[in-house]
């Protein structure tokens, strides 16, 4: 009976520890855009690139790292064919609903993507995204 006791001891502490130890990876929820530009060159650099030169686009999407002066919701992580994206919305102070944008950013933040809406100067898309990423652009 003593072994069965120690036996169910020692097994039920081996199930309380990890196997293996696993980094946990970084949330991609809840963070803000002007701070992961401001502290991230991939993300800074990925939506600079895919923007500079660009026409037609309001003032403030082209101030985004300049003059963060947008109002920013947290950031939502999103799965798309099973990898891990950041989805950031934002858009012009007082003026939400007529000018507004979604970034969806790979893990990394290498890639970016961009969906831009502007009551005067229209839709615009950036970035190349598949199907399955659109659909979180747009929605």
């Amino acid at each position: 009976m003593r072994k069965l006791i120690l036996a169910i001891g020692v097994l039920s502490g081996l199930s309380a520890a990890p196997v293996h130890a696993q980094t946990a990876s970084p949330s991609l929820a809840g963070n803000y855009l002007p701070s992961v530009l401001a502290t991230s060159p991939a993300h800074r650099d990925s939506l600079m690139e895919m923007i500079k030169g660009k026409p037609g686009l309001p003032f403030w999407v082209r101030a985004l790292v300049r003059q963060p002066r947008y109002v920013a919701l947290a950031s939502e992580e999103v799965k798309v064919k099973d990898k891990r994206m950041q989805l950031f919305r934002a858009c012009e102070p007082r003026t939400c609903e007529s000018s507004w944008i979604r970034v969806l950013y790979s893990e990394d933040g290498k890639r970016a993507l961009l969906y831009v809406s502007d009551a005067k100067l229209g839709i615009k898309i950036f970035g190349d995204p598949t199907p399955e990423e659109l659909a979180f652009l747009t929605r």
